[in-house]
This record gives structure tokens, sequence and C-alpha cells, in this order.
């Protein structure tokens, strides 16, 4: 681990306690509390994509009206403990701060299946199936964005999982 990524981990393990002074046990317990900390309902789905290519989960927000909630999505095909480290890096990005990427204004046919069947905006999903494989420059915004949502999911994975991670 650089001096760099010991610094952002123990920023990551502040911000963490301060958000959830007590971590949960479980990946129920953490949405549970994570809908207290945000204040809107998030759904927690582990589903197959199909065909698409997509990441091994995404966070979005799903609006209906002037209601906002969240949905965290896990690829149903990895392992139990993958799902729960996948899940936890989704949280993290919530725990940390970030809101989701913004939408394109359109999105292929297959992507706007899988959107339907996630009740998530077609758009959306294109932003974030557009974003898969791309490397992200290290110490850019969009690095370091996503370096403390895994910081912060291994943390709380840590402790879902126990010493096992």
């Amino acid at each position: 681990m650089t001096d760099a990524d010991a610094d952002l981990l123990v920023e990551c393990r502040r911000r963490l306690r301060t958000v959830l002074p007590e971590l949960p046990s479980s990946l129920d317990e953490l949405r549970r509390r994570m809908e207290e900390v945000r204040g809107r309902r998030i759904e927690l789905t582990m589903t197959d994509p199909g065909r698409l290519r997509l990441p091994s989960g995404l966070w979005g927000q799903v609006r209906s009206g002037a209601v906002v909630h969240d949905l965290v999505w896990v690829d149903r095909r990895t392992s139990p403990f993958a799902r729960t480290v996948v899940a936890c890096h989704e949280f993290g990005h919530m725990i940390c701060g970030h809101e989701p990427d913004p939408a394109p204004a359109a999105a292929p046919e297959p992507v706007s299946a899988l959107a339907a069947d996630l009740a998530l905006d077609p758009a959306h999903v294109a932003a974030i199936v557009g974003r898969c494989g791309e490397p992200c420059a290290p110490g850019s915004a969009q690095w370091r964005r996503e370096r403390e949502a895994e910081l912060t999911g291994r943390l709380l994975a840590q402790h879902i999982l126990g010493s096992h991670v």
C-alpha cells in the first residue's frame, strides 16, 4: 500500500465511522442503516444482466415523479462473498458522499431492456455501461472517487464477512 493509499484509508475509515458509528453485521442491516442516513428507500437487488457487459455492481437513483430512491444492483452470477464485496463498494460511494454519474440523452436498445428490469432510466444504465472497462487515470478525480469507494467498501465487507477478506 502506498503512502497515498494509507492516508486515503485513514480518511475513509474516519468518514465511515462518522456516517456509521456502529458498523452493520449484514448487507440488509447496511441497507436499512443507509436508508436512515440518506432519508430515502434503498433497493438492494441481485439479478443476472443477461448478455450485457456490465460491471459486477452499480448504484443508481430511481425517480418516480418527485420521489427518489436508490438502487444498488449486483450481478448474482458471482459468489456470495463477491456479491457482498461488490455491494459494499456501491454503498461506499454513498458513504463517501458521491453521486451517481449523470446519464446521457439516449441509450442503446439492450440497455433499455435491462433498465426496464431494474426500473432505472435507460440513459443512466448507458452511462454506467459506457464506463465499463475504461481505466481511470491514477490521481484523477474519477480514480480517487473509485478508490474511496473501494477502500470504504473493503472496510464494510471486512466487518460484515469477518476477517476473511
